[in-house]
Order: C-alpha cells, then structure tokens, then sequence
C-alpha cells in the first residue's frame, strides 16, 4: 500500500510538471502571437511542440550511459545554435569561430555535470545559462538596439527600474529558441547516470573548471583573436556579436573592462601638453569667441539633458499632422544651433552626461562601458565643480530613482551641491508613469523662485518623460501627433506617433520655460540638447516611409547618433550654428556663449574641435567632413594626445592637475 502510494504521487508530480511545460510553451506561443504574430503552420507547429512538451514528461522512458553521453554531446551544440539564432543565425559565424564558441560550450556542460554529479542536473544547468542570457541579451537588443556587454551587469538596478514600461513579447524565432531551450531540459531530464566516484568527479570537475577559467582569459588575448579570426572592430556591437558568436564576443569584451593606458603616456608628457593650456582666462585661446564678462556679470545656467529628445526629419521628410517641435527649432534658428553626434542610441543615457559634464569622450573607453559605474569612485573635476569654484550654486535634477546609473553617487563626486531626484517632486504629473517634462521644468522654476538676490544658480537636469516603452498601452495617454500617407497603422507605426507626441508636448513646455525666463530680471543662459535618439524600433518606421536604404558607411550609421541642441539667453545670443559636433565639446561652448572663461581642459578641446569637430564613442569626424573608425592612423597624434589628457583624468589621479580640469 505505501509503494502504492508513493508511486501514485510520484505520478501525480509528473502529471503537475507536464502540465506546467505545456503551459509554458502555450504562453511562450501567445507573447509570440502578441508581439509579430504567426502565421497557421507556425501555429500549429508551436502547439505541437507544446503539447508534446507535455507527453514527453509523462513518457515512462530514462536512458543510461550510452544514449546520455551522446546527449552530453548534442545539447551543448544545440544549446549553443539555439543562442546565436536569438538575434541571428549560425550561418553568419566562420568554421573556427563555431569551433571557438563550441569549446566554451563544452567547458561549461563539462562543469556543470561533474560538478553536480548528475548528468541530468548539469545538462539543465548548463542549459540554463545561455537561455536566460539569451533572452536577457534578446530583448536587450529589442530596447536599446545594442547586446548586452560585461559592465551591464553594473547597471541591473537601473534596468529592473524601468522594466515595467516596456512591452515584453516575442518574435515568432524567438519563441522557437526559447521552446528549443526547453526541449533540451526535457530530453537531459530522462537521464539516469550519475558520476558517484569522487576519485573520477573531483578531478574532472577541476579540470573542466581550469579550462573555462583559461578559456575566458585566453580569448581576451590579441594573439587568440586573430588565432581564430574574430572581429575585432569595435564600431557596432551587434556586428561584432554576430561575427564573434554571443559567448565569445561577450567573454571577449571582458578585456575592456580597465582602461588601456595611452601610447607614450607619462606625467611629463601631460605637463608638456597642459603648458600649452595654462587655465587662466586670459590664455584660454578665446580672443575669437564671444566676450567674456566679469564674474559679477555671469549668468545662471540652466541645462537640460531631455530624454530620447531627437528631430527625425534628419532621415528624411515625412508628413505629420502638426509639426513636431516648432518652438525648439525656432530657437535654434534665433539663437545658437546645432546638430551633435553622441555616442549612444536608444538608452545608456548616462555616457551622454559623462561626455558633456566631463569633456571626456566614450572614443577612448570600452565600446558599451558605462563610466558612471566603472571609473567613477571618488572627486572628479567637472564642469560642475569648475562653476562651483566660480560662486554657483551647483543643483542636478532628475525626476526619477537616485540610484539609477549611481548618479547619487556620482553627482556629488562631480561637485554638485545638491541632487533633487523623485522624492523632490511632490504629485507631480505624469505621461505613461514618468514625470512629464512640464513638471520637470516645473522644478528649474521652482530652483528660481526659491533663490537668494545675487546667488547664482546651474541647474543639470535630466529629463525622464520621453523614455523607452513606446508600444506599451498608456491609457493616461493620446497620441494626437499622427504620421500622413501611411495605410496601415501597425503596432510601430502607432509607437512612433507616441513618440513623436511626446517630442511636441517636450516642445510645449520648452515654450513655456523659456517664457517664464523672459520675464526674468536676471541673466539666464538655457542648454538643451537630447542624449540619443529612440531605438531602432522607432527610428526605422521613419526610415522606411522616407524610403532610406540602410548601409553599412560611416555616414549612414552615424546619422542614427544625431540630435540637435540650442543655447538661448534672455539678453540675447548672436545667432551660431553648429553642423555636427560631439558632446564632449557641448560644455566649452556653453560656457564661451555665456561669457564665461574656459577651463585649461575646455580650451584644449576647443582647438581639438577646430580640426575634429566629432569625437564620439563610435568614430571621429574632420573638418571635412570625413568620418573615421579608430582603427585608422589619420589624426593619431592628435587624437592620442587627448587621450592622454583624459587618461590622466580619469585614472592617473595622483598625478592629476585638478585645477586643469575644472577642480
């Protein structure tokens, strides 16, 4: 009767598990119905495989030594085809790049096994691993149109914060893969073997884990990489993932994760550069630029940094209902103008702060690092703490989580004095869960309002109203700003309208903003500039209604890391206009056009920006309007001694010139 008993509730377990896997797969078949759709075969195909799913854990069959060594073999192959087919396929990789992914695979189910003991246990751990990176990865390339890279890891807390904003559906191949995963832990699990022999485990296991550590330190080796042909380029990551293959790519960038010391670097040679740029005011080199004031005279500074703020019409012309930043655009014909190239697209806001606080450029860092999080740890000179030696009262504003990207962290190592996040804005409103820009700008009056007679104010705000998340329902939301000629309105088509409604009620509160400084009896110098523009997802809409043929040229890629920017003041600016700068110069202008002097740092890139008006995170721009990869020598000397400079900012700091830099 006992036996009787445990068998049938080992039967009715079964019974539990198989039903959960169906239900997995279904749910897996209806985010995928959900997101792109399937046609009647996929379909059928997918409820197949579900339902069989369910069958195959009730199938009263378990294999022995034979049958489960050739499955040790097999899955860690399937394992890794089924990775690389969540973003591409296995036919774009070489022959020893296959070769070279496949022996981390094996390193990694050799560990798994005999650390576990149990062939059944390791192949659905070792399993696991790359289905949920890949699908980590998956829709990581989804949001911000870039693979995920090691230093991600730094920044989980800030993508858990936003996660709930986004749409989390499938394509129909994604869908596949994860069911393929899934299969791979059904067919491991009817494995009987067991490794109970220490004498053979122990060994085996230290030996698989020596060749995965060896594994992960050899491919970051220059002479492994070209050993087996691996992409090298670090231009776009999403080529150099599908050349690369996932893992190796991925374990590849690890390399990057400390900062290579420039060619020729030495305390000497910063001297010798820095003499060049003593920072004082009357050597900052700006005899030729607006004139400087007394330091009774500067003005506040107000900057805003607005989120995924971008003019889409530089892909070219589409009809809308209504035009979409009327206001911003006039300012820049008014005023002072321009186009900026920055490094990020579609998220890692944070990089486009640390170029334009810093004057350092993501050119000279890991492609995909985040600075924030890895090189920023204690004081560093900025142009917060630069206006904070000159008298100002030095406030960030960001309507959103402190912790996000560390920034309560590192906002007070840049010198500012006080950091109003979302527990300063007391029911402030809202469009689809983030504070609008209207409340936002709400807080930069507010700064105004509450200040003393004579104290000056700079004022950094980033904004939050325009994240990512475009295609999730937003009931508290009307999307009036609609796109003309296109027949059928699918779900990104639907999304850009979003988008670009939000771009106008930005343009709206600009508006009102600026009327309020208008009023104002004090001088005000206003930065506004966006720190990317929207994924892919949004981006290609437009380009396929302009009828824009993607190619893989400099100037093709780099127009998806452009948006505009404008410097306006209450008393008045001479009109300027800007064709094509990156962020690391933003600061140095703003200064210039607010008569303030420039610091020895500032004045240097400012002479940089006569010969490479472009220094971003992907490639470099001439005054002739050539775009370069660093792979290349044209400028070299030049670019290394910038490189030099922020090397000594950034990391050589017991030999750094604090006062230099803006300290």
């Amino acid at each position: 009767m006992k036996e009787r008993n445990k068998k049938l509730h080992f039967q009715g377990r079964k019974a539990a598990v198989a039903i959960i896997v169906t239900a997995a797969m279904l749910i897996i078949t209806g985010l995928a119905v959900a997101g792109e759709g399937m046609d009647g075969c996929m379909l059928a195909v997918a409820v197949l495989l579900s339902l069989g799913a369910g069958a195959f854990v009730l199938w009263p069959i378990s294999y022995g030594i034979v049958i489960s060594v050739i499955v040790s073999i097999l899955i860690p192959f399937g394992a890794f085809t089924a990775l690389e087919n969540y973003t591409h396929v296995l036919t774009d990789l070489d022959i020893p790049i296959i070769i070279l992914n496949l022996l981390f695979f094996y390193f990694l189910y050799g560990t798994t096994i005999f650390l576990s003991g149990s062939v059944k246990m390791g192949l659905t751990l070792g399993t696991l691993v790359p289905m949920i990176f890949g699908l980590a990865n998956y829709y990581v390339v989804s949001f911000r149109s870039s693979p995920i890279v090691p230093w991600d890891f730094l920044s989980i807390g800030t993508a858990m914060s936003v996660a709930d904003n986004y749409s989390f559906t499938l394509t129909w191949k994604a869908a596949f893969v994860v069911m393929s995963f899934l299969w791979m832990i059904l067919i491991a699990s009817k494995s009987s073997v067991r490794i109970k022999k220490k004498k053979i485990r122990i060994p085996a296991a230290f030996l698989c884990v020596l060749m995965l550590c060896m594994y992960i330190s050899g491919i970051q080796k220059a002479s492994v990489q070209s050993f087996f042909g691996m992409d090298t380029t670090l231009f776009t990551l999403n080529v150099l993932y599908r050349n690369n293959g996932i893992a190796a790519a991925f374990l590849g960038n690890l390399r990057f994760l400390n900062i290579e010391e420039p060619s020729g670097y030495s305390s000497a040679k910063v001297e010798e550069i820095q003499k060049k740029y003593e920072s004082l005011p009357e050597s900052t080199g700006q005899a030729d630029g607006p004139e400087m004031k007394d330091e009774s005279e500067y003005p506040n500074v107000v900057v805003i940094m607005d989120e995924a703020f971008s003019d889409l019409s530089i892909w070219g012309d589409f009809e809308t209902s209504e035009e979409v930043i009327p206001f911003f655009k006039s300012l820049q014909e008014e005023a002072v103008g321009g186009e900026v190239y920055v490094s990020v697209k579609g998220g890692n806001t944070a990089n486009s702060e640390f170029e334009f606080l810093t004057g350092d450029t993501m050119g000279f860092l890991p492609t995909g690092s985040v600075p924030y999080q890895q090189y920023i740890h204690d004081e560093t000179p900025s142009l917060v703490s630069y206006l904070k030696s000159l008298g100002y009262n030095t406030t960030a504003i960001h309507p959103y989580n402190a912790s996000g990207w560390d920034r309560d962290e590192v906002y007070d190592y840049f010198g500012f004095d006080e950091f109003l996040s979302l527990r300063s804005f007391d029911d402030p409103e809202k469009m689809r869960g983030y504070v609008s820009d209207n409340a936002a700008f709400d807080k930069i009056m507010e700064q105004f309002e509450n200040k003393a007679d004579g104290e000056k104010n700079f004022i950094f705000e980033v904004t939050m109203q325009n994240h990512g998340g475009y295609s999730k329902a937003s009931p508290d939301f009307y999307s009036y700003i609609k796109i003309e000629g296109v027949g059928s309105k699918t779900t990104s088509v639907l999304a850009t309208e979003k988008y670009l409604t939000l771009m106008n009620e930005t343009d709206k509160a600009l508006e009102r903003l600026i009327n309020y400084f208008e009023e104002l009896d004090e001088p005000v110098v206003v930065l506004m500039f966006g720190d990317h523009q929207p994924s892919d997802y949004i981006t290609n809409v437009v380009q396929r209604i302009c009828g824009v043929n993607s190619d893989e040229t400099l100037d093709y890629e780099q127009q998806g890391y452009r948006v505009p920017f404008m410097i306006w003041s209450n008393y008045g600016l001479e009109h300027q206009y800007y064709d094509g700068i990156s962020v690391n110069y933003l600061g140095g202008i703003l200064l210039e056009h607010s008569g303030i002097p420039l610091t020895g740092y500032q004045s240097f890139l400012k002479d940089l920006m006569e010969t490479l008006p472009v220094v971003n995170g992907n490639v470099y721009r001439d005054s002739e309007g050539t775009f370069y990869t660093y792979s290349s020598d044209k400028y070299s000397e030049l670019l290394n001694e910038y490189k030099i400079l922020q090397y000594n900012h950034l990391v050589d700091k017991k030999n750094r010139d604090n006062t230099f830099f803006g300290g």
